[in-house]
């Protein structure tokens, strides 16, 4: 995703969450990963206003059954310089993409892991946080966050 689709995204967010008074309506387009081993590295930029928590990345794997398949993992490999990361280990609701054959399973909580970022107390500016994700099949994503906090 380029730095205009991430604004763009964010901004949609904003706009529907009412975040700004007024609330629109956004059509999100998902589409299955064609690459299902390897190394990838991604890089993400996202955006916080002050200490208000705010998701950076999830990862889960399941079955079409929704069952859980194996154990996925998501680890912190470079902290933030100006807040806090933590890991959540609870189930969540993932929206899985059409033809996945997991569509059903996001209508279910579903295992897997949630980072979440908060900045520090009166922190503006950036920060950078840099994550690992793995799945059962061997796949291994190196997902570096660039945090925009005002």
């Amino acid at each position: 995703m380029t730095r205009v689709e991430t604004a763009s995204l964010l901004a949609a967010c904003l706009f529907a969450t009412g975040a700004f008074g007024q609330t629109e309506h956004y059509e999100v387009t998902i589409q299955p990963q064609s690459k299902t081993e390897g190394f990838a590295k991604i890089s993400i930029d996202k955006a916080a206003i002050g200490s208000a928590q705010i998701r950076l990345w999830q990862n889960t794997s399941v079955e079409p059954d929704c069952s859980p398949r194996g154990q996925p993992t998501l680890t912190v490999i470079r902290q933030p310089e100006h807040g806090k990361v933590v890991i959540d280990d609870a189930p969540f609701f993932y929206v899985f993409a059409p033809g996945s054959g997991r569509e059903a399973c996001s209508q279910h909580k579903v295992p897997g892991h949630r980072a979440f970022y908060t900045a520090d107390a009166g922190y503006t500016g950036n920060d950078k946080v840099v994550l690992k994700g793995s799945q059962p099949d061997g796949y291994v994503r190196q997902i570096t966050v660039s945090i925009s906090i005002r």
